[in-house]
């Protein structure tokens, strides 16, 4: 539903759910500032918001039921678990189908097995399914493993003090089966990473296990790539850069507090990959911003609610509403730290005068860092309706 124009001094907020629709206070401000800061001046966080007056409404009522169980690794056959008698509450109907079906040998993600009234029931359990086939299984959890154990030899042969270590989506479990695996070499004594990336390229060519090398040795952060030749996964090697490790736990963190990250996650991965605008360099959303920008919606819902939202398709839909239509970019910054989901961009010299309408993400780690700075593209994909926008 498009925003109707205001014949009055209150904000107009629209939704564009028609089942319980996940609703934010209707006038966020910053009412918590840290204290060692000063207030700052009023801002509107909405785009389509005239005032910041009005008075919180949510209710416990607005939750949709929660009707599975966020684990992926549910049997076919999901519990339901009986809710209030209501207009949408009907039996599930059966597919027929041929039982016992092996999933590996299943070429269709979603099983079939369960078809319902509600939209947003319906999506809730085609993204579980969904995550579930997205997870690896154990044979590729064991490739993955070993080629890891592979590139750390050679790394240990050449620097015997040195400590490799795992960061990224691989480390934090939310890596797809085309994500690849990215290293930090951390304590080598080399004081020229642009040296030690072409050391470590001659001892994979000298060992046979790396393809397709190429060593990047003038970007910002020196890197090599390549991919590994029995697994086929892709490698990023980096040295001394500490922040990628530290973000990786904070991460993990947040997986363990939010259950919902994880599908969440996943599914905007797919969805930006397949728009080729998941690659901070060519302008679009990386894996940080992007979980970012989740637990921001996240935090946001769990304040301004009773309890947070368990169904995946009402959480889905909010964050394309949310970020796509509804957040004013020009003049406000996201930030997933502490309470604090809203902050305005020029109290932080986060704006852009010649991309205004760039978005602002704090990075949890490094708080006067802007993680969407380089997301130039974040216009082209703006998540409305959860589709591609050429504007």
């Amino acid at each position: 539903m498009e925003p109707q124009t205001p014949t009055n001094s209150q904000p107009v907020l629209y939704e564009t759910l028609t089942l319980n629709p996940i609703s934010l206070p209707s006038s966020p401000t910053a009412e918590y500032p840290p204290s060692n800061q000063s207030p700052v001046e009023p801002y509107t966080v909405f785009r389509n918001e005239i005032s910041l007056s009005a008075e919180n409404t949510i209710t416990v009522d607005s939750a949709a039921p929660d009707y599975f169980s966020l684990d992926v690794n549910e049997p076919d056959e999901p519990v339901v678990i009986r809710a209030p008698v209501s207009a949408w509450d009907e039996p599930e109907p059966k597919t027929p189908g041929p039982a016992d079906e092996p999933r590996l040998e299943n070429k269709w993600w979603f099983r079939g097995n369960s078809r319902f009234q509600s939209p947003m029931l319906q999506l809730h359990k085609e993204i579980v399914d969904f995550c579930d086939f997205l997870s690896p299984t154990p044979e590729e959890q064991a490739a993955r493993d070993a080629a890891v154990h592979s590139v750390f030899d050679v790394i240990k042969y050449i620097w015997p003090a040195c400590r490799p270590e795992v960061f990224g989506s691989f480390r934090t479990g939310l890596y797809l089966p085309t994500s690849d695996i990215d290293v930090v070499i951390l304590e080598s004594g080399i004081k020229n990473p642009q040296t030690g990336l072409y050391a470590l390229s001659r001892a994979l060519s000298q060992r046979g296990i790396a393809k397709m090398m190429q060593v990047i040795a003038k970007a910002r952060v020196p890197i090599i790539k390549f991919v590994e030749k029995k697994s086929g996964v892709a490698f990023d090697i980096s040295f001394d850069v500490d922040n990628g490790p530290k973000a990786a736990e904070f991460i993990k963190e947040a997986v363990l507090k939010w259950p919902q990250l994880r599908p969440l996650c996943l599914i905007l991965k797919v969805f930006l990959q397949q728009r080729d605008l998941n690659e901070v360099y060519s302008g679009g959303i990386g894996s940080y911003a992007l979980l970012s920008m989740i637990i921001a919606m996240l935090q946001n819902l769990s304040e301004s609610r009773a309890y947070l939202e368990h169904n995946l398709g009402m959480l889905l839909v909010h964050f394309f509403d949310f970020y796509g239509r509804k957040l004013n970019t020009v003049d406000v910054g996201v930030s997933c730290k502490e309470r604090g989901t809203f902050f305005l961009k020029s109290s932080k010299g986060f704006s852009n005068k010649g991309r205004p309408f760039l978005i602002s993400i704090e990075d949890p780690q490094t708080p006067d860092n802007d993680i969407g700075k380089n997301s130039f593209n974040y216009i082209q994909v703006s998540f409305r309706d959860g589709s591609f926008d050429p504007e």
